[in-house]
């Protein structure tokens, strides 16, 4: 029996692996749509940013420990012809977020829109948790 138990052991791995806590954010942005993946970090320093087209940058930080800092944080900024990228939203949600989806099936964020009136961008969002790949 002794065999019997790292092979039932390895074979359960996966699952709990993937029991972990995460978010996703479906972003639109210029006729494109993108799922965005966010796992939990311990420091809100080394999370990169995705550029959306040419102006929008997409940040989500997930900090699901300590409690007393658990969020769920959305930056969007623009990235001007010269200089750094400018901030324009920031969105911060407690963790544990509320379970179940706003009335239009859009995760706990709801739908978010984010406009930049100099180059005349529209983007919009909604993030969902997930654990174990389930919402």
């Amino acid at each position: 029996m002794k065999p019997l138990l790292p092979a039932v052991l390895s074979a359960l791995l996966p699952f709990t692996a993937d029991a972990a806590p995460r978010i996703v954010c479906h972003t639109h942005y210029n006729g494109e749509s993108q799922a965005h993946v966010a796992h939990p970090v311990a420091t809100p320093y080394g999370v990169e940013g995705v550029t959306l087209g040419e102006r929008f940058v997409f940040r989500v930080v997930f900090q699901n420990k300590p409690a007393d800092i658990a969020a769920v944080k959305v930056f969007t900024s623009i990235l001007p012809d010269e200089g750094p990228a400018q901030p324009v939203h920031q969105a911060t949600y407690r963790w544990p977020v509320p379970r179940g989806a706003q009335p239009e099936g859009q995760g706990f964020t709801g739908l978010q829109r984010v406009f930049e009136p100099t180059y005349n961008g529209h983007l919009e969002y909604w993030c969902e948790a997930e654990r174990g790949g389930r919402r």
